[in-house]
Formats: structure tokens, sequence, C-alpha cells
């Protein structure tokens, strides 16, 4: 295997870190690692970061932080253009998040958003790439969507071989054996016994494929829930005392990271290996554990299914046939069906869904084309046109006010003239990604031509506009840019205006123009504010 590029090598240990009990003192390093990655302008390692920071708010069930971080990364991810994995990367984080506060039909269609925008790339398989279809798996099984996880898994699995990659081998391995176990149970529930012990052994096996000796996972919590999930299969396939030492040893530390779902299946194992030694009532209390547990998850998860059957049949076994126990069995048969019931109506959904996903990308790459600047991947001179008027009519009915900022670079026919116009062309795609990071998702951009670019900012006077427009020319006249030879910096020049009663798309552009023409007058590298409309425009 090789070893990973040194900068992802601190990305991997801050990332199980916080899926190994470390979660809070992560989030506080990597604070200062975003701040220094936006600094240096650095956008691949500040979308790992971000990626780090939901894994560490998702292991402390902060969901909605987590959500947060997600939508972050793909607003970041829009300027990039054709390279679209990040954004796929932050649907599927999403669609966990989603699933975990049981807002499931968001979930699906950020998950089939994700799984579109995978199932375009055609670029060299890269790290991101690999992890995006992770988080792609890990959605699907918790929706139990195990055919297209199957799928998913194995093109994880030529990313890893391609990169010969220890950590994607790690993650094909193990999630390929928690997909065997889950599906295992769900055959096992139905009766298909056959079946589910076939899967009970590929779970070994897909465990077993996992690489040896790779030392910050070996440190982390991974291989003892691996070994947990391990000694299930087992005893699922009849082993009693043999995995009860081993499952001892290792369910205390998965439990301190209060990982409730592998608790459970740590502790539906103990009660089928105790059933199996012919303990009963030793089977009976790690069943309650385990079925105490599942209430706990977010829905009816194959896992809690499984611990409501393992309670019935040993009351049903120890206690005999009684009212009490043949109404509980019945009750669980009930909860079984109707799970079974709701996965084959889950296919059948997200089946759909990505058959209109594909459709509805196919009409986005369309109007995207005709709204979007190819070279930048920021809006066009004709998304301005659109979207402007709208804006305005919106901040007429709220009175909520609306600036416009019309930008241009100082002496940019130089860069083309002296270094070359591809030189230029790196440096309006480079000027792109820090004029959208600094934006919200709210704000509008677009390249109107050239080298000037119309920003619209709703919710904000001219004033709190001038602060955040001076800013950023601040920050792109310190910036060192990585397409120019050291030493060379570039100026851009600003105008802005506040829309006023009756301001037509045309009056506005027009004011903010006029602003950004005196401004240039004054010596450029400069913000000027339009205060108020000629008197033509009123």
């Amino acid at each position: 295997m090789k070893p990973r590029p040194a900068e992802l090598a601190d990305i991997t240990r801050l990332l199980v870190r916080a899926q190994s009990g470390e979660a809070r003192h992560v989030l506080t390093e990597v604070d200062g690692l975003l701040a220094e990655a936006l600094n240096q302008h650095a956008y691949d390692r500040a979308q790992w970061l971000r990626f780090v920071r939901f894994a560490s708010f998702h292991e402390l069930h902060l969901l909605d932080a987590a959500d947060e971080e997600a939508q972050e990364m793909i607003r970041l991810a829009e300027p990039l253009g054709g390279d679209r994995i990040w954004e796929a990367f932050g649907h599927a984080l999403r669609s966990m998040a989603l699933l975990l506060r049981n807002r499931f039909e968001p979930a699906y269609d950020q998950l089939a958003r994700a799984v579109v925008l995978l199932e375009e790339q055609q670029t060299t398989p890269g790290y991101a790439m690999g992890h995006a279809i992770n988080a792609a798996v890990l959605a699907m099984v918790r929706l139990d969507l195990y055919e297209f996880a199957m799928a998913w898994l194995e093109r994880l699995r030529g990313v890893a071989e391609e990169l010969s990659d220890a950590m994607l081998h790690t993650l094909y391995a193990y999630n390929s054996g928690w997909l065997q176990l889950n599906w295992a149970s769900e055959l096992e529930l139905i009766g298909e016994l056959d079946e589910a012990r076939e899967h009970y052994r590929l779970t070994l096996e897909a465990f077993q494929s996992a690489p040896r000796g790779v030392d910050v996972i070996d440190r982390s919590y991974w291989p003892r829930e691996v070994v947990v999930q391990a000694c299930a299969a087992r005893a699922m396939l009849g082993e009693g005392e043999s995995v009860i030492p081993e499952l001892r040893a290792n369910i205390g530390a998965v439990t301190s990271t209060q990982r409730y779902e592998a608790t459970l299946v740590g502790h539906l194992a103990l009660a089928r290996a105790w059933a199996n030694a012919g303990d009963l009532d030793r089977a009976l209390e790690y069943a309650e554990h385990a079925r105490t547990l599942g209430d706990s998850l977010p829905r009816l998860h194959v896992a809690t299914a499984r611990a409501y059957r393992e309670y019935a049949e040993l009351v049903r076994r120890r206690e005999g046939t009684s009212p009490a126990t043949e109404a509980f069995a019945r009750l669980t048969e009930v909860l079984v069906r109707d799970r079974w019931e709701e996965r084959r109506a889950r296919v059948q959904s997200f089946e759909e869904r990505l058959a209109t996903e594909r459709v509805q990308d196919e009409l986005r790459r369309r109007a995207a084309a005709y709204l979007t600047d190819p070279l930048t991947g920021l809006g066009n001179r004709r998304l301005i046109e659109i979207r402007l008027p709208e804006l305005l009519v919106e901040s007429a009915a709220t009175r909520r006010p609306l600036s416009v900022a019309f930008i241009d670079i100082d002496d940019f026919k130089s860069v083309n003239d002296e270094l070359s116009h591809l030189v230029g062309d790196d440096l309006l795609r480079e000027l792109a990604q820090e004029m959208r990071a600094a934006l919200s998702s709210d704000d509008a951009i677009a390249r109107f031509g050239g080298e000037e670019f119309v920003i619209v900012l709703p919710n904000r006077t001219a004033e709190q506009a001038y602060e955040l427009i001076d800013g950023l020319r601040q920050r792109i006249a310190d910036r060192v840019w990585n397409c120019l030879p050291e030493g060379r910096r570039i100026r851009i020049t600003a105008g802005l205006a506040q829309s006023w009663n009756g301001a037509t798309r045309t009056q506005l552009l027009a004011a903010a123009d006029e602003a950004l023409l005196r401004a240039k007058r004054q010596g450029k590298n400069r913000v000027e504010i339009r205060a108020s409309p000629l008197p033509d425009d009123l």
C-alpha cells in the first residue's frame, strides 16, 4: 500500500480521532487549521477539514451543526466547475445527517443527488471520490438499500486499488462487513435462514480482508467495533461461549464512544452466544439491553427488529407458551412484517428518485450552460439579468435593503499581455473561488464580462456591503496567487449602490457602474458607494 500524500496524513489522523472518542478536542484543533487553510487559499484542504468537522459533530450528535457543515461544503464546491466530487460528498454527508434526525424525504433527495453526481465522474479516481462514495454507501445501508450499497462498494474497492490506499481498503472491508451483517439480519428476520447464514459468512470474509498494520487505524476504536460485529456473525452462525470473552473485552470500548448501533449489536451477539451455550437467563438479560438500545435509534433499525425477535423467542423458550408470550411474539411479527414491507417500498422509492434526479440533473446542466460562465463556474450576465429583478421585487415587498457591487480587476490586460491569456484564465478562476468563499448562499455573483464581476447582496445596506467588499479587496491585495510569478499582486476596484424605491435592474446596475468609474478616477484599488440615485433615476 502507498502512503497517503503528506497533505492528507494529518486529515486521516484527525478523522480517526474524531470517531474514536476525541471529537471535542479535534473540533478545537480543526478550527485553527481551517482558518489557516482559508488564509492560504487552500480550498481542497479546507474541504477536507470541513469533512473532519462534520465527522466530529456527527459523533457528538450535534446533527444540525453537521448538516450546516455539509451545506457549506456544497456551497463552496459550486464554483469549482466540472469537478463536482466535493459537491457529491457534501450531499452524501447531508443525507446521513438528515437520516439521523428522522428527516427521510430530504435525506432521499440528498442521497439521490450525490449518486447522480458520482455517476457522472469520469476523472481519475482520487481520495475525495473514495470518501464520497463511502459516505453514500453509509447512507444507503442506513436506508436498507443493500443492493445499491453493494454496487457502490465495488466502485469504492476499485478506487482503493487504483490508489493503493490502505484507508480506503479498510473502509471497503469494514463497511462491506457491516452491510453483510445487516443484510443477513434482514434475511433471518423473514425466515430465509440459509441465505442469512451465507451473508453471515460473507461478513466474516469482508472483515478478514481488511489491511493489517495501519497504525492510525489500529489505534482507533474501529478494530474493536469490527471484532464485536464479527463476534455477532459468529454467534448467529452457532458459536456460544467461545465468542463471549472477545465480546466482553471489546464492547466496553465501543460503548464508551456512544455508538449505540454497534453497542446494540454487541448485546445482541451476547444474547445469542449465551442462548447457544444454554444460559437463557443471561441471554434474556442481554436481549433486553439490546431491545432498550434499539428503541433509542432514530427509526426501527434492522438490529432493533432483531433484538425484539431475539427477546420474544428467548421468553418463549424460557417460559413456554402463554397469552403474554404469544401476544409479544405476535407484536414482534407485525413489526418484522411492517419493516420488510417498508424496505421494499424504500428500494422502489429510491429507484424512482434516482430516475427523477437524472432527468432533473440534465435540465440543470442545460440551465447551467445558459446561466453559468464556463471559465469560472460563476453565473454569467444572463443570471444577473434574470435574478436581479426577482430580488428587487422581493426587496420592495419585504422592505429589506439590497445592494449591488460592480468589481473590476485593475490592469488585468497586463497579465494577459505579459504572462499569456492562459495565466489570465487561471487568475480569473482563482479569483472566482476567492470571491465566492467570501459570500453567503443568499448572495448572487456573476462574471459580467471580461474581468468585470457583479455581486448582488440581499439584506445588506450599502454600508454593510462596503464592509464586505472592502474586506474582500484587502484579501485580494494581500493574497499570493498560485498562477502568478512570485511577488506579482493584483488589485480590484469596486462600485456599490443600494436599491431605492422603484429602482429597475438597469438603473441599479448603472448606479453601481457609475460608482466603479468614480473609484477608478480616484486611483483604483478602492471601493466607492453611490449614495443616492441620480435625478434621472427617480
